[in-house]
């Protein structure tokens, strides 16, 4: 005996065969992706800055020890009251106070040199990032540790003078 349903479902491979999503699951599933997108991206940019950041400034403290080692053999800062870029420090550091310098910040950018002029300011140097922008921008002294809160903050210089970090930011 053979029932005329039981045939069918035989034949069409079952009585609810489902084949692919709805639309409306997909939606669901794309605006999840969009929210959780939406919160990570933002964080991750900040963070990837934030590494940049720091590397350049480990960069320049490695490069202030270099100088400072000059320093301590001819007591005057290498480049006599010029200001360069510190691709032209290889001249006076060569191999002996550093094996590779390093002369770009984390963004790509030439570090910019300062020494104090020959006689009673040749023991001064500054080494500075213009930071992810490369723009000089105003430094302020009474603001030495500026706070770093959005994208728009990575765009601020960072100098080490003399051994120290004199502007510098803070972040949050």
């Amino acid at each position: 005996m053979h029932r005329a349903g039981a045939s069918y479902a035989a034949r069409s491979g079952g009585f609810m065969k489902k084949q692919g999503f709805t639309l409306v699951e997909v939606l669901i599933v794309i605006a999840v992706i969009g929210i959780v997108a939406a919160i990570a991206i933002p964080n991750l940019l900040t963070a990837v800055q934030k590494g940049k950041q720091k590397a350049t400034m480990g960069d320049m403290k490695t490069l202030g020890t270099a100088i400072e080692s000059y320093m301590t053999d001819l007591g005057m800062a290498p480049g006599g009251g010029t200001a360069t870029v510190v691709a032209d420090l290889d001249s006076y550091l060569g191999p002996f106070y550093g094996k590779k310098l390093v002369t770009r910040d984390a963004w790509g950018e030439s570090f910019h040199y300062e020494s104090g002029a020959p006689g009673l300011e040749q023991e001064l140097y500054s080494i500075i990032s213009y930071g992810r922008d490369n723009l000089a921008t105003a430094m302020d002294p009474a603001n030495s540790n500026y706070l770093v809160t959005t994208l728009d903050g990575f765009k601020n210089d960072i100098c080490f003078s003399n051994g120290t970090f004199t502007y510098v930011p803070r972040i949050k």
